[in-house]
């Protein structure tokens, strides 16, 4: 019988969320699956993406310091890592699948951005789950990792819209979007490291699925060339 030993245990942890992520948001269009080719690239982009990131994140703390004060903390999670993160999935999304003749709707941005914000996830997950354990798997499964999911749907969805119309300013537009929210998590983060903390983040990603990416999901389709005539 074979036994899975405890790092194993932690990668399988590690990788649940963003396998059930990975299916959900591929399910959820409705018109025309997602290039699994496509998916799979711009996974491997964003988790590549985490190695540059984490370079810039490391010089920026010597140029942004974290705190003191709220504001201040807010400033450099905002510029220092969540401005660095999302450019990481924006970079991602922009420099192969964005090219692509089968990238032809916002639904496209939006299922290929969740893809590079969950092959970001996936490295940091490993790293972080492997180093703390199952409380932190159970912890980021839950907040951090579909965190990620969503800005890279937010950068994603602004592309498309920017693809489609034209509007290259959209991109740039949901690029901010997201870090703006990434920093904002980060902050709540910083400020609450207690179960009080878990809660309010848990609350602050499910109002950014059901207020901002659920609505994109909307607009998406309504704006799809597959979407059948009623």
């Amino acid at each position: 019988m074979l036994l899975l030993t405890f790092p194993e245990l932690l990668i399988i942890l590690a990788v649940s969320p963003v396998a059930f992520l990975l299916w959900f948001f591929y399910h959820e269009d409705k018109y025309k699956h997602e290039s699994i080719r496509l998916m799979a690239v711009t996974f491997a982009f964003g988790a590549v993406a985490t190695l540059p990131a984490a370079f810039i994140e490391r010089l920026l703390t010597f140029v942004i310091p974290v705190g003191p004060g709220l504001i201040a903390t807010f400033v450099y999670f905002v510029v220092g890592v969540g401005l660095v993160e999302e450019s990481s999935k924006f970079l991602a999304v922009r420099v192969y699948a964005y090219r692509s003749k089968l990238f032809d709707e916002p639904m496209d941005g939006i299922v290929l951005g969740v893809c590079a914000g969950l092959g970001f996830a996936t490295v940091e997950n490993v790293l972080y789950v492997l180093h703390y354990g199952i409380i932190d798997a159970i912890v980021r499964g839950l907040v951090s990792v579909p965190g990620h999911a969503l800005y890279g749907a937010i950068v994603g969805f602004y592309l498309g819209e920017a693809k489609l119309h034209g509007k290259p300013a959209l991109a740039l537009k949901g690029l901010i979007i997201a870090a703006f929210l990434h920093g904002a998590f980060d902050t709540i983060a910083n400020v609450f490291s207690n179960l009080i903390g878990i809660v309010i983040l848990a609350v602050f990603v499910w109002i950014v699925y059901t207020q901002i990416v659920r609505k994109e999901i909307k607009e998406a389709e309504t704006e799809s060339p597959h979407r059948p005539f009623s």
